[in-house]
């Protein structure tokens, strides 16, 4: 699934529309086949010639704000991806494209294709609308933020619904940390040299001081890497990312741990697999 870096780098690329003006919005011919899409194609017919002022992550959200004041909100779900093409319209071979925003006075066109059909693609009247949708309103603090505000961090982690809970489930939690998913948790963890497994109560100051930086070490790392290519992930260009290439324990379960030759574990928290070195991580 993409996570945070994966989602700010698709927002790097996508940011070369900004100021472009649209020709048509069209959800395709397969896209009609889901009830999220079914029969909307009118709510996106007004967006035909306005321009598309900016784009913003929030999170794992992506938010396109147009100059007619409407705004869309999209998520990329567990497999999701913009691809943006240079050829025509009717040239465009892409299986599993929900949408399609054709750029006016050029062959320029961004798809999104979406294979597990888990991706978000929403209009809202306003941005202050967007704002208001519960899954925006509780986002916690963004992991990409710079500086990292580890006394934000610290704060959240001492809510008291957290502290029996082991940290390896609570940074999944998007209300305290937006855009951390299992890779980067357990990427994080390992370089704080946390246990998954430790509850919030039993870490000491210091040792979330330590693991807000390797967070935040770790997501700006993913980000300069183009993010993590584990299965589908591409970014608009179609270039895999090479965060995969550096990964200590993601993936890694049975694997010996290149700092002390310990069997790296894999556990499952939240449903989602968590992956650590027992003798690194205490």
């Amino acid at each position: 699934m993409p996570e945070g870096p994966e989602v700010e780098y698709t927002l790097r690329t996508l940011k070369e529309l900004e100021g472009k003006k649209i020709k048509s919005i069209d959800l395709t011919e397969i896209s009609q086949k889901y009830n999220k899409y079914k029969g909307r194609q009118d709510e996106f017919t007004g967006f035909s010639k306005s321009i598309l002022s900016k784009i913003e992550r929030h999170g794992k959200f992506l938010i396109w704000i147009f100059n007619n004041n409407e705004v869309i909100l999209n998520h990329l779900g567990m497999s999701g991806k913009w691809i943006i093409s240079s050829k025509s319209e009717d040239n465009l071979e892409i299986k599993h494209a929900k949408v399609i925003i054709v750029i006016e006075d050029s062959q320029t066109s961004a798809i999104f294709d979406d294979a597990r059909n888990f991706g978000q693609f929403r209009k809202f009247g306003n941005y202050e609308m967007v704002m208001r949708y519960s899954p925006i309103r509780r986002l916690g603090l963004d992991g990409l933020k710079l500086p990292f505000p580890i006394l934000d961090f610290q704060k959240a982690l001492k809510q008291s619904k957290n502290l029996k809970k082991a940290i390896g489930r609570v940074l999944l939690d998007q209300t305290i940390v937006a855009g951390i998913g299992n890779i980067y948790k357990s990427e994080s963890l390992f370089r704080a040299k946390i246990n998954p497994l430790r509850t919030v109560k039993s870490l000491k100051s210091k040792e979330t001081e330590v693991l807000g930086k390797a967070i935040s070490e770790i997501l700006q790392k993913a980000v300069q890497s183009m993010g993590s290519t584990i299965h589908t992930y591409r970014n608009p260009y179609g270039e895999e990312g090479s965060a995969q290439k550096w990964h200590e324990v993601y993936g890694k379960a049975g694997k010996l741990c290149k700092v002390c030759g310990t069997e790296i574990t894999r556990i499952v928290q939240e449903k989602r697999s968590t992956f650590y070195c027992g003798k690194c991580q205490l």
